[in-house]
């Protein structure tokens, strides 16, 4: 696989920097390619923070008019988000959505911590914050366990 595909696939909901170092260490890949891939996975949490108000606006009118359960779905989706981050976040504040972003877990991320940030009304400085660190944390975490698999499998 290139490596430079395999970087960009972390801006991805759910993919993530979870999906793209495994990749990236399985195909040797050259370290730079695990800054490309935080730094663009960074860059679409931050991203997806700013725009969230219209993501989610945008969401609800085209599933409005799509998919009659569509609606549904994505209520489902942000109730899950504010119960499943809220306690960390209201307890911790910034270091709580830090953690939640950047303990690789499903359903945690920096799209979902873009989400629970806003969701939670915590200030846009810290939740940008949240989303650099914990990321950073993550893309660590992602990829010293990618290392070790390697080094298993061989």
């Amino acid at each position: 696989m290139d490596c430079l595909y395999a970087s960009i696939i972390s801006v991805l909901p759910v993919v993530e920097v979870r999906g793209s170092i495994p990749l990236l260490v399985s195909s040797r890949c050259p370290s730079l390619y695990i800054l490309i891939s935080y730094a663009l996975s960074t860059l679409t949490g931050i991203a997806v923070y700013v725009l969230i108000e219209h993501i989610l606006n945008m969401a609800m009118i085209i599933l409005a008019r799509t998919w009659k359960g569509g609606r549904k779905i994505l209520d489902k989706i942000i109730e899950r988000t504010e119960r499943n981050a809220s306690e960390k976040v209201e307890r911790y504040g910034t270091i709580g959505l830090i953690l939640f972003i950047g303990i690789p877990l499903p359903g945690t991320g920096v799209w979902t911590g873009a989400l629970a940030g806003y969701l939670l009304g915590l200030k846009q400085k810290d939740v940008i914050l949240a989303i650099a660190v914990g990321n950073a944390i993550a893309t660590a975490i992602v990829f010293l366990a990618s290392n070790g698999a390697l080094l298993v499998l061989r």
